[in-house]
């Protein structure tokens, strides 16, 4: 019986510390390190040109961070689109929490083996503390959640009226550029 309650024990805090390892509490030893920057890429699928788009929000260590889209098919003759905003301290701890909180830096990240051919794209590159994680798209099932979670507070941090300006100039364009 005492065998059985010290491997019962010995169970219990092994798992308690496999927890930890991949989901660490939020804390000071947590904080969001000075170089904690992200960049966020989304790419639509195989559409006709001028249906294709894509943009890339940069979430600078500083307040300063950007959204670049480009409503195109990159070319020499497609514009690209730069809008800067400011992201406040608190917004940027909010962030490197919900990142902490869906496994970024204690996960191996794990593609699908054979990814969809044709969609939409969207990649997660992180800087923390001097080293860089990347998320690539099409994960594995049970890691598209906290994938989704992220990408999706990347992006919400671009203000309403940035998004509402640049999908405006989209329209624009392709009103300009129509099917070719």
């Amino acid at each position: 019986m005492k065998r059985l309650s010290n491997l019962l024990l010995a169970l219990f805090v092994v798992s308690c510390v496999g927890c930890a390892t991949f989901h660490p509490p939020i804390n000071e030893q947590n904080a969001r390190p000075d170089d904690f920057g992200v960049e966020y890429e989304w790419r639509e699928g195989s559409l006709p040109p001028p249906y294709h788009y894509e943009y890339t929000i940069i979430i600078k260590p500083s307040s300063r961070s950007e959204i670049v889209l480009t409503p195109d098919y990159p070319s020499t003759t497609v514009p690209k689109w730069t809008e800067f905003f400011k992201v406040e301290e608190q917004s940027l701890n909010d962030l490197y929490r919900v990142m902490v909180e869906n496994g970024l830096f204690t996960r191996k990240w794990r593609q699908l083996d054979a990814a969809p051919v044709g969609g939409s794209h969207q990649t997660l590159v992180v800087t923390a503390q001097g080293k860089l994680i990347k998320v690539e798209d099409y994960l594995v099932f049970e890691q598209q959640g906290s994938a989704k979670a992220m990408y999706e507070a990347v992006q919400a941090l671009v203000p309403e009226e940035i998004w509402e300006r640049l999908q405006a100039k989209r329209q624009q364009y392709m009103r300009e550029h129509p099917h070719r």
